[in-house]
């Protein structure tokens, strides 16, 4: 039995129809399922030779959005060009040499951050704390409640102590970023600049929903208009459409694909 509503398969086949596209979609959790190691992620069957048949068609371009650092998201998704990357939240971009560029100030403050992570790690046992170009992640994913709830409640307070920090919570984790943009602009400003039509994002976290929101919000009230959003799993959300889990995930990714091969070539 299919896991796409018939709404969502309409929607699918208007969105293959339009000359030029943004497909774009989250990592963990989407692609792949949630772990409790981030190093032991991987994408499930048939998503990224999907995320490739995609881009490989003319006036479609396919991008992994991600709260991940770009090289990790690289290794663990297996993604080649002409695939686009976006990392740490929109800061980290495959297109663009150099990567980040923190000022002193921005290099002091992950210093810091760094040294109150170790002293919140020894004192919650069991917590991860992930390293990223211009981020500190806390991550407490298979955790009880118990023990993972206090550490999460730490890590925000520390982010409450620095306010030029940018603090993100999401499933189990809190991300404090030194440099961060978000997926939501990110989004939008990758539309504009490959001069998408519409816009299909899925996503299943908290920084997705923002990302949903600004594709409603996008400036170009066409492409707005036009956009595709999907959740996936459960929990509230402002997107259009939802699916079960990253099989789904497959399914609707090689169903845009054979809608978009008949379409044919872009307009």
């Amino acid at each position: 039995m299919s896991a796409l509503d018939p709404d969502l398969r309409s929607a699918l086949a208007t969105f293959a129809g339009h000359p030029r596209v943004l497909v774009a979609t989250d990592f963990d959790g989407v692609l792949a399922p949630l772990v409790l190691d981030p190093l032991d992620s991987r994408p499930v069957e048939g998503g990224m030779p999907a995320l490739e048949g995609l881009a490989a068609l003319p006036g479609v371009t396919v991008a992994l959005v991600s709260g991940r650092a770009l090289e990790p998201l690289r290794t663990l998704s297996g993604a080649r060009d002409p695939l686009v990357l976006v990392g740490s939240h929109g800061a980290e971009d495959s297109r663009r040499e150099g990567g980040l560029a923190l000022d002193e100030e921005q290099k002091a403050l992950l210093e810091t951050l760094s040294g109150e992570l170790e002293t919140l790690a020894a004192g919650h046992p069991g917590v991860r704390v992930e390293v990223k170009p211009a981020a500190r992640v806390v991550h407490t994913r298979g955790l009880a409640p118990e023990v993972g709830g206090p550490a999460l409640e730490a890590a925000l307070a520390l982010g409450q102590r620095h306010p030029s920090l940018v603090v993100t919570p999401g499933k189990e984790v809190v991300e404090l970023a030194v440099s961060h943009v978000g997926k939501g602009p990110a989004l939008v400003a990758l539309a504009d600049e490959v001069g998408a039509d519409a816009t299909l994002y899925l996503g299943d976290d908290v920084t997705d929903e923002q990302g949903f929101a600004a594709l409603a919000d996008d400036p170009d009230r066409a492409r707005a208009a036009r956009r595709l959003t999907v959740r996936v799993g459960d929990g509230q959300t402002v997107a259009q459409h939802r699916i079960p889990d990253e099989h789904a995930v497959v399914e609707l990714l090689e169903t845009l694909l054979a809608a978009r091969r008949e379409a044919g070539p872009a307009r």
